[in-house]
């Protein structure tokens, strides 16, 4: 039979995992928009007819400037301009939403803790404890060699 904390581990695995899940549909829904927004925006460019240079066909293509989106038009509401915000700062703003933001940060601590990220992790930590022990080790051994001994210790041989 599970333990309470099983079953609360568990529940709050469980919403991680939904609220992991809602802001990729979202992302995932925001970046459709956007391509779809600059697939309508692009224009297809003209075909242009090769030229005859000195017996040769060169086939001179027009070189277009990159897509820009339209500007949205403005309109006067009430003696007030309103002009509507473009894809590009909708998709900013909800990715700067605090549940977009909580989720991104869960993620990656779930990341953190599948097994192969967390053994990769302690094999760090083992390896860095074992580098500062070292260290310490070596630094007491030396300091024990420069350090003049302590007044009144005699070694055995010399002493009676």
């Amino acid at each position: 039979m599970p333990s309470s904390v099983d079953v609360v581990v568990l529940g709050v695995a469980a919403v991680l995992a939904v609220v992991a899940l809602v802001a990729a549909i979202v992302a995932l829904r925001a970046v459709r928009e956007v391509k779809a927004l600059r697939a309508s925006a692009a224009p297809t460019p003209a075909p242009v007819e090769p030229e005859q240079r000195g017996g040769q066909d060169l086939d001179i293509r027009s070189v277009e400037a990159p897509a820009v989106a339209p500007a949205p038009e403005a309109r006067i509401i009430e003696g007030r301009v309103i002009v509507p915000p473009t894809q590009e700062q909708l998709v900013a703003a909800q990715m700067t939403r605090p549940s977009v933001r909580i989720a991104i940060v869960v993620a990656g601590v779930m990341h953190a803790l599948r097994p192969e990220s967390r053994d990769r992790i302690s094999g760090l930590m083992r390896r860095d404890y074992r580098q500062r022990r070292r260290a310490r080790q070596r630094a007491a051994r030396r300091a024990a060699r420069v350090a003049p001994p302590p007044p009144g210790q005699t070694d055995g041989w010399m002493s009676s």
